[in-house]
């Protein structure tokens, strides 16, 4: 799968639990960039946030089959980053 298409299932896993100011930073044309893209959104609460995560983690699983390489921030829930390579 590439990376436009993964980024495509994030943010739609985000928006099924109705994430906030959701932007796509694309950096495919960024040289020695450490990704291709970037995708942020904000929540209303650390509860929104987990769930937001999970959303995120459970639609690119059912659609492509990709688990994430790397997640951080689960456990406080204020900030959360998931790496999909």
């Amino acid at each position: 799968m590439n990376s436009e298409a993964l980024s495509n299932l994030v943010v739609q896993g985000m928006q099924e639990k109705k994430a906030k100011n959701i932007t796509i930073l694309d950096l495919t044309n960024v040289k020695n960039a450490v990704a291709d893209f970037f995708i942020i959104c904000s929540a209303t609460s650390d509860t929104q946030a987990d769930s937001i995560s999970d959303s995120i983690e459970e639609y690119v699983y059912k659609e492509a089959k990709e688990k994430p390489w790397m997640t951080e921030g689960k456990n406080n829930r204020e900030w959360i980053l998931i790496d999909f390579a």
